[in-house]
């Protein structure tokens, strides 16, 4: 059951949209959004990036929901801040010089209470955001192929279908090919 509305939410998202580049531009900033280390801000990210790139927030919102979300939220921002303290250990920085005064004393605390140590912002917000553009951008051609592939697989169905249907009387075959024609001159805008 929840897998076959997961399936019809996806296929609404695909098919709301005519350009598969646009498409795909828009899945891969939902990823940015999902990864990004901003806690609190995801859902005004969306609406953001959403009027600043003329990209639906719908299909946005959703894929950016699909990645963060209650169960993988923590999962999501300790790899950001794992990547992070890597990141910086490969360039031999110092982390947690970096970070402000305050974050030492949320360690102390967390250090007495939890025993978790070693924790950093710096690490956490660089290596969340290099974290999320790298998925972003290795992700956009890999989605646009498939949304290429998927929509020019549709647009064949529709053809035939509408083909078929046309068939039956000839006020349908002109109503057919005018929309057709329009569909055409939409996709040469495009």
């Amino acid at each position: 059951m929840v897998f076959k509305r997961i399936n019809a939410l996806i296929k609404r998202i695909i098919d709301s949209e005519r350009s598969p580049a646009k498409l795909a531009f828009t899945c891969a900033l939902g990823i940015y959004i999902g990864i990004a280390p901003f806690i609190g801000l995801h859902t005004a990210l969306v609406f953001f990036f959403g009027w600043m790139f003329a990209v639906s927030i719908p299909v946005l919102f959703t894929v950016s929901i699909l990645i963060h979300n209650p169960w993988t939220m923590m999962p999501v921002y300790a790899i950001d801040h794992l990547f992070g303290k890597w990141l910086f250990g490969v360039l031999e920085i110092d982390y947690l010089q970096w970070d402000p005064a305050w974050v030492e004393t949320c360690n102390v605390f967390l250090k007495e209470h939890t025993g978790i140590t070693g924790l950093s912002l710096s690490a956490f917000l660089v290596g969340g955001n290099l974290l999320a553009i790298g998925i972003s951008v290795m992700l956009y051609p890999v989605m646009k192929q498939v949304f290429t592939r998927y929509l020019a697989a549709q647009r064949s169905r529709d053809k035939t279908s509408s083909f078929t249907e046309a068939t039956t009387d000839d006020s349908t075959v002109k109503e057919y090919y005018n929309v057709r024609i329009l569909r055409q001159a939409q996709d040469e805008r495009e």
